[in-house]
């Protein structure tokens, strides 16, 4: 979807979109993810290849839709990143850290320190953690308030996002085919 697609479908459905991506997975899969919103509803989409589009997570409002947005734009964007976690969502699960959680600084630091190059004058987080009663997974923003901006609709989905995401850091900056931020 370019953003002239994205746009022409965002007039006719009525759609708002917040953000929206492209990459390609390790296994040179195309995929897109988009963040979008329409009648009081907020969702994360994704498909793989030509596909349909299936609902990775639900935002809980407005704000934390345009947040989940521009948070997977500006951190996929930084040159370093730190990523805690395992291969998806369940990775981690008897510790004080499950999930997967990316970590950027909110501004590029020339500094020799890989420490002080991460967390600068502060950090953006992303986390798709699991709860405690293995049905809810969530999306948290550590730094923000509230923290938690979204629910993911299912484990597999969950990992969706976090592949999609691990492809958009691995561009390394670059925005490859990626889409870019949408009408805020």
């Amino acid at each position: 979807m370019s953003n002239d697609t994205a746009e022409a479908a965002s007039d006719e459905a009525g759609m708002e979109i917040y953000g929206a991506w492209g990459a390609v997975l390790p296994d040179q899969t195309r995929a897109q993810m988009a963040v979008v919103g329409s009648d009081d509803q907020f969702v994360v989409i994704h498909r793989t290849g030509e596909g349909r589009w299936d609902s990775l997570a639900v935002a809980f409002d407005e704000e934390a839709a345009k947040r989940t947005a521009d948070l997977v734009t500006r951190m996929t964007r930084m040159p370093e990143y730190l990523r805690i976690g395992g291969d998806g969502v369940g990775a981690g699960l008897d510790t004080d850290h499950p999930g997967v959680e990316w970590v950027v600084p909110t501004a590029v630091v020339d500094d020799p320190d890989p420490i002080v190059r991460i967390t600068g004058p502060g950090t953006d987080r992303l986390w798709a953690v699991p709860s405690t009663d293995g049905e809810v997974v969530g999306l948290l923003n550590p730094d923000g308030d509230p923290r938690e901006i979204a629910e993911f609709t299912s484990g597999a989905a969950a990992d969706a996002f976090i592949g999609m995401v691990d492809a958009l850091f691995a561009l390394n900056g670059s925005r490859g085919f990626a889409e870019g931020s949408g009408s805020h």
